[in-house]
């Protein structure tokens, strides 16, 4: 026996909370309440008259208001026969809690709060187990609870005012709208949001703290861009091509609001046009307007409430035909100094670990072996181990996502979710992967690309789903990685980590790079081995179409090649040959263009092969997500 009362209080809803969010501002505010209110709990835990509280889960850090996010589960060791009580007052003071947030943003005083109209039903959903220091040892006390907990999650509490006159909130409609607070600003105050999504929306603004921001999607999608701007700040045109466009948008731009620095900047970056007003407009409020399509009349007229008639419109028309000419002047500045154009592409990371509550519970199931394959001792020192290496792997993630220009919606170790530029996506996922070492179970991921217009909820789900097919792979240890363009067509395919050479490799057949970099793709490769899909993989009868014979494996490698050969042609090194070259030369050059035609071909027919499930040598998702990357992660 421990001696002690063994309490765990759960947040439920927490990922569901999360995603309600339409812009990276609620998506960080949802993270941070979440956060919030599980440093709370800890708070209470360690309260005065508890001295002899001890703190499992989170580590000590984590509970006195790290960086790092808090996890949604806090587990605890009490004085034996006070853990009911202790696990009691913490719901009650995260209710207290939250009812003071929410005071923040509608006001202490609001009327409304009187006729319970700014009453939050269902929410926080805060559930606690307490097992007596008599139900055994800590692992008895830890297996018990888990069987409590679960059987917990099978209880839905049905709380909706049905009657009541106002619409269901857009983001969150399991509860209904209230008019905006008084301290919405005018371009929200028509959205029908109810009271926890006010609170997101608001977080920042609560208690007249003064807004911050936060990196946009687009601002995410353009760091690396804007950040070689900088860098090239003094090479002709650049400087006198952003105080043109900053012109244009003071013209425009009728909201003022900075977004929050991204962390990975570097000093280069942050000192670069010092003392240039232009400069420091272009790291705070550039982001958006580097991208010619941002130049919309129609969406920038509604955006900031300019009506369609009369002198002040024909202004505005003007101005925003200006900014789109000084967007693509400044992308023409950009490409005589060398920089390709600004990605319309971000990425949500989203990780998680692999049977993590088993793996606490001392089970390490055949299927899903630890790292390390030995089961963990249930012991609260063992825990507490493994609470402090998920906070060595969080910080370790947040540095990788930082250094990449991305941003950290939360990461606790055991699970991520992270935005980064679509250029770095690969890579940060990978170091975000091998963070996650033995003792720890290994890790699953969802990597999904997205266009910066397009629904951030959508996106953020569809990650999810990816990471749910990830795990169902034999094994789990999953990478499962999509896109979905602007026009809404999209694809995705999932990979194992551990399954030969790196999956992200395999991913990156068709870029360009090293010495492969000359080589050009026609459009029409994609289509070609789709239409020869049935003859050429020997996945099966699913993967021979009714009336086709697949061709023996090595046939079917050799015609993959000759259609990747037929698709493929060489550039001429930068610069061009010099000429006059005489036919002796031209054949060494044309025999070196073959050779890596077919070193190419060779290599590509290798990779689709890893890419494609059992013993397949074609995936089309998967074909389509390499050409995805060729064509927009460069």
């Amino acid at each position: 026996m421990t001696g002690r009362d063994l309490v765990v209080v759960a947040l439920a809803g927490v990922q569901r909370y999360i995603e309600e969010s339409r812009t990276t501002t609620d998506l960080r505010a949802g993270s941070q309440i979440i956060a919030g209110l599980a440093a709370a709990g800890v708070e209470c835990l360690l309260g005065d008259d508890r001295a002899d509280a001890r703190i499992v889960f989170p580590v000590e850090g984590r509970a006195r208001g790290a960086e790092d996010g808090m996890p949604n589960r806090i587990v605890a060791l009490l004085a034996a026969g006070t853990g009911p009580q202790a696990a009691g007052q913490v719901g009650r003071h995260l209710e207290q809690k939250w009812a003071h947030w929410v005071g923040q943003v509608f006001g202490e005083g609001d009327g409304r709060n009187a006729r319970g109209e700014l009453d939050t039903p269902g929410w926080p959903v805060v559930q606690w187990v307490s097992i007596p220091a008599e139900a055994g040892d800590y692992a008895a006390q830890w297996r018990r609870a888990q069987r409590l907990l679960a059987g917990r999650k099978n209880i839905r509490d049905f709380v909706q005012p049905l009657d009541a006159p106002r619409p269901l909130c857009t983001l969150s409609p399991r509860w209904r709208s209230v008019p905006p607070p008084q301290r919405a600003p005018e371009h929200m105050r028509d959205e029908d949001l109810s009271v926890p999504s006010w609170v997101k929306r608001l977080w920042h603004r609560r208690g007249g703290d003064k807004q911050t921001g936060f990196p946009s999607t687009k601002g995410i999608a353009s760091a690396h861009y804007r950040a070689d701007v900088l860098r090239k700040w003094d090479e002709p045109g650049i400087a006198d091509a952003v105080r043109g466009l900053k012109e244009c948008v003071d013209q425009v731009d009728r909201e003022d609001i900075s977004e929050a620095p991204l962390p990975g900047f570097t000093d280069e970056v942050k000192e670069a046009g010092a003392g240039d007003p232009a400069a420091d407009w272009f790291r705070g409020r550039g982001a958006q307007w580097v991208y010619p399509g941002v130049w919309h009349l129609d969406s920038l007229a509604h955006r900031f409430g300019v009506k369609g008639e009369g002198e002040g419109f024909d202004l505005f028309e003007v101005s925003v035909g200006l900014g789109a000419m000084a967007s693509t002047t400044l992308a023409r500045a950009g490409e005589q100094a060398g920089l390709a154009p600004p990605s319309p592409h971000l990425a949500v990371l989203v990780q998680d670990l692999d049977s993590m509550g088993s793996f606490l519970s001392g089970k390490v199931p055949r299927e899903v072996p630890g790292q390390d394959g030995e089961p963990l001792e249930v012991t609260a020192e063992e825990h507490g181990r493994i609470s402090r290496m998920l906070s060595e792997v969080a910080a370790e993630q947040r540095s990788a996502v930082e250094k990449a220009l991305g941003t950290v919606v939360y990461a606790g170790g055991d699970d991520l979710l992270a935005l980064v530029p679509a250029s770095r996506a690969l890579d940060v996922a990978r170091a975000c992967h091998d963070a996650v070492r033995a003792p720890l179970p290994t890790a699953s991921t969802g990597l999904l690309f997205f266009h910066h217009d397009s629904s951030l909820r959508e996106a953020l789900h569809r990650a999810h789903e990816l990471l749910v097919e990830a795990k169902r792979r034999k094994g789990k240890h999953g990478l499962g990685i999509g896109y979905i363009r602007n026009s809404g067509a999209h694809a995705d395919c999932v990979v194992g980590w551990a399954d030969g050479s790196p999956p992200e490799d395999a991913l990156r057949v068709f870029m360009p790079q090293g010495d492969r970099a000359r080589i050009r793709l026609s459009p029409r490769l994609l289509a070609d081995l789709v239409a020869e899909r049935p003859h050429l993989d020997r996945g099966g009868t699913d993967g021979a179409g009714e009336g086709h014979r697949p061709l023996p494996r090595q046939v079917a490698q050799a015609e993959m090649r000759r259609l990747i050969r037929r698709h493929t042609t060489i550039a001429p090194p930068p610069g061009g040959r010099a000429d006059p070259r005489d036919e002796e030369e031209r054949g060494h050059e044309k025999r070196d263009d073959e050779e890596l035609k077919e070193a190419f071909a060779r290599d590509a027919v290798a990779a689709l092969a890893r890419l494609a499930p059992g013993t397949r040598l074609l995936d089309e998702d998967a074909v389509r997500v390499a050409v995805f990357l060729r064509q927009e992660v460069l």
